[in-house]
């Protein structure tokens, strides 16, 4: 192995990168370690530098960090490769990068089936036989391994209680937890751990809550302006939190480790920012009345003309959408009112593990005849297409017919059963990136339809609701849930091989070029 040709324990190396706080836990050898803290603090910066020490110290001994979102866990690694670097001990690495395993899906109540699925991981590979492997939240890529765990942003995890029940199992052989995080709520099991820590209970041996104030008053806006460039004042810096924040709810919680009640949006604004591309998509709205004007009233005489009139029309308002020559998904969320909620079907784009819409069909019409044609023409017409519609309620007939007609490509999705699961599902996929949506104006109501949807912590799980979207009166929630749906059927149907991509039917064009981006309104 590769001595090493500066002193990682000089305490003249923690005080210069590292502020009183940040070397305490850097420092600690406790074998439970418990922080509630302000966002953006370093805390995961000094826990990356402890643990990179750590490994070096130790032969043989895994450090598993499992954190909200691949992106972070990437960064983690990163940064671990930068601290290597900056004490000259990269020869004491083998390997590092990106990695790929397979791990059981876990059921709801966290045990494992018979199916398997691919998990990303971040490593870093030590001669002494160390590593340090970077997760996201899933537990089941943990069971694989032991060693000391690191819990990043816990109040976060869509299932904390089933993340916390894997990792304290990995460290039973004498390893470290620590779990560390901002505040998400009073409903989070970090909430409740921390109120247990805070009154001197539970198993934890070091226990910490650092606010943005502790940290400020310990130097953090001097650090800043040191590495930044900056000459911002204390004062300054907590008064530039506080606009942020713009409540003092939001500042209390994400600040001062003082966690509030009420729901929270499925992902932070700016996640949903980074899911918009620059790309265009096919749109059709029909409200009631317009279906009656366009196609006229259904009459048993008169159906399969008006089924000719529906499925021309959709033909041509879909022309790309129907002749794209690529995998696609489909999320039917059902609703028949002239004056209620949205049915919408939602057209994706699959791309490997990420979907971009590609086609988007709204109404708001009790006319069952044309909601049905509509699915079936786009299930017909659409190259390699799996679909899953909600089943629940008013859906159950249509989604069953639709079952029998398009055999291993629509699944009926029960919504009372699976909402948890798709909700959790979608958040990930948002959080990756792996969900996306028109950046154009137009279509910001999209957007805002996923950035509706609320979460609510209950002892460490998370149940989905939705709230009202500014931008589409209409929608409560139900075009995200339809995108949530077309994300649920890449995992099931048939799977389509690149050579069975044919347009087949798709050669349907119209006299006329319609828009792209049409809506009925009257």
């Amino acid at each position: 192995m590769t001595p090493p040709s500066r002193d990682m324990d000089a305490d003249r190396t923690a005080s210069r990168y590292f502020l009183p706080y940040q070397q305490e836990y850097i420092l600690d050898e406790s074998q439970l370690s418990f922080i509630e803290k302000s966002v953006r603090i370093g805390w995961t910066y000094a826990d990356s530098f402890k643990n990179v020490r750590k490994r070096l110290h130790y032969a043989n001994r895994d450090y598993l960090f499992a954190t909200k979102d691949w992106p972070t866990a990437i960064e983690y690694v990163q940064t671990c490769m930068k601290f290597v670097e900056v004490y000259n001990r990269v020869r004491s690495v083998i390997s590092h990068g990106e990695d790929t395993i397979r791990v059981p899906v876990l059921d709801k109540d966290g045990k494992e089936t018979a199916f398997t699925e691919e998990v990303k991981i971040g490593y870093i590979k030590f001669d002494n036989g160390s590593r340090i492997i970077a997760f996201t939240s899933n537990p089941a890529a943990m069971q694989a391994y032991g060693g000391d765990v690191g819990l990043d942003e816990f109040a976060k995890h869509a299932n904390q209680q089933m993340l916390y029940a894997t990792a304290q199992g990995r460290v039973t052989w004498g390893y470290d937890l620590a779990i560390w995080s901002a505040h998400w709520g009073d409903g989070t099991l970090f909430c409740e751990m921390s109120q247990e820590a805070r009154a001197g209970k539970g198993p934890w041996e070091y226990y910490r809550k650092v606010t943005l104030e502790d940290a400020v008053s310990q130097g953090l806006v001097e650090k800043i302006n040191e590495v930044a460039g900056k000459q911002m004042s204390r004062e300054g810096f907590i008064a530039d939190a506080r606009k942020r924040a713009r409540t003092d709810e939001i500042y209390q919680q994400e600040y001062m480790c003082n966690p509030v009640g009420g729901k929270f949006a499925i992902v932070d604004w700016p996640v949903i920012q980074r899911c918009k591309e620059e790309t265009t998509i096919e749109r059709l709205h029909f409200e009631n009345h317009a279906v009656i004007r366009e196609f006229g009233e259904f009459h048993t005489a008169a159906q399969l003309t008006r089924e000719a009139s529906i499925a021309a029309y959709l033909k041509g308002s879909f022309q790309k959408l129907f002749s794209a020559v690529t995998r696609h998904s489909l999320g039917f969320d059902v609703a028949a009112s002239g004056d209620g909620d949205l049915a919408c079907i939602y057209v994706d784009e699959v791309q490997g593990d990420a979907q971009s819409l590609a086609g988007l069909l709204t109404c708001r019409t009790e006319d069952w005849h044309f909601l049905r044609l509509a699915l079936w023409t786009i299930l017909r017409n659409v190259t390699a297409i799996n679909g899953c519609g909600d089943e629940t309620g008013l859906g159950r007939q249509i989604c069953w017919e639709t079952a029998k007609e398009f055999v291993g490509r629509f699944t009926p999705v029960n919504f009372r059963g699976t909402k948890h699961d798709m909700g959790f599902e979608l958040m990930v996929a948002l959080q990756e990136q792996r969900k996306r949506f028109p950046a154009a104006t137009d279509h910001e109501d999209i957007a805002r339809d996923f950035y509706a949807l609320r979460k609510t912590g209950n002892k460490g799980k998370w149940t989905f609701s939705e709230s009202r979207n500014p931008l589409n009166e209409h929608s409560h929630c139900d075009m995200a849930w339809a995108g949530a749906l077309s994300l649920h059927a890449m995992g099931s149907g048939t799977r389509f091989e690149p050579e069975w991509f044919a347009p087949g039917p798709n050669t349907y064009t119209t006299p006329a070029r319609r828009e792209r981006t049409h809506t009925l309104i009257g």
